[in-house]
């Protein structure tokens, strides 16, 4: 009898002791089989580490490591990135604070094996907002194309809302020697962003496949590290040189590389635009 694919899920933590146990207890009710999950503590100042220790001790799946001291979810996701992708067939990040549903795992896995050329899989979300709002995020045709350039137009153009459902779905770990290292931004808030950047680097190499179920719940919070970024012109002119560095590099052909920097330069002229003063009055 044929073993279902490995998979690995890392899940990067910083001072969450007050909410690290809901995400765990759903991580460890996945009805998937054959599934590692990596908690590594990001030299947390409360009692993370304890909690996640802990929890470690009751489930053999859970595998506990912390850094001596703190990297940033960053470097500390992108070492975890590349260690599962050594050890796995697929593998996902999982942020400390969001929720897993207990068919998140097997439902991803089933679409990646029905679609074996797409790199990832785009799951649906729930999005719970702190001033208690709620809806769902199902991003059906986002990187599908069959075109490279196609796929990463809508993320350089960053119009697509909730494209960072794609960020927390399953890897095709084959892909992820060829995208990780991703350096820190150049100017600006250095980690500002560095997803999306990966996201388009995984485009790149495959489509996504898009699951049409709600598979997670996503909670926004004032701590959240996204909200907490700063959306000025400084930070998003530093993604978008990113992006036209990320884009050069990319075996694709040259059509669609001239496709993705015109949109770059739309964006980025248009941000300018914004900045100047007489154009705001």
């Amino acid at each position: 009898m044929l073993q279902d694919p490995k998979v690995i899920g890392f899940i990067p933590t910083y001072n969450s002791e007050k909410f690290i146990s809901k995400t765990l207890e759903a991580l460890a009710v996945q009805t998937y089989s054959n599934l590692e999950l990596w908690i590594c503590d990001d030299a947390s100042t409360d009692n993370t580490a304890s909690v996640c220790r802990d929890f470690c001790k009751t489930d053999k799946r859970f595998k506990f490591y912390q850094n001596e001291k703190n990297l940033g979810w960053w470097k500390t996701s992108v070492y975890q990135w590349q260690k599962a992708a050594k050890e796995s067939d697929y593998c996902f990040f999982q942020p400390h604070d969001d929720v897993p549903f207990a068919e998140f795992v097997a439902a991803q896995v089933d679409l990646l094996q029905r679609y074996p050329n797409a790199s990832l899989c785009v799951p649906g979300m729930k999005n719970n907002y702190a001033d208690g709002r709620m809806n769902s995020t199902i991003l059906q045709n986002l990187g599908t194309s069959d075109c490279a350039g196609l796929r990463i137009k809508p993320l350089v153009t960053w119009e697509v809302e909730g494209w960072w459902a794609a960020y927390h779905g399953l890897q095709r770990s084959r892909f992820i020697p060829s995208i990780l290292p991703i350096d820190y931004l150049r100017f600006g808030e250095k980690e500002f962003a560095l997803d999306l950047i990966w996201l388009i680097k995984m485009a790149a190499l495959g489509p996504f496949v898009c699951s049409d179920q709600v598979l997670f719940e996503k909670f926004y919070t004032v701590k959240t590290l996204s909200v907490q970024w700063k959306y000025n012109f400084k930070n998003r002119s530093a993604v978008y040189l990113a992006m036209a560095e990320a884009v050069f590099g990319m075996r694709i052909p040259s059509q669609d590389k001239w496709m993705i920097w015109k949109e770059i330069l739309k964006k980025s002229w248009k941000s300018l635009l914004m900045k100047i003063p007489y154009r705001n009055k």
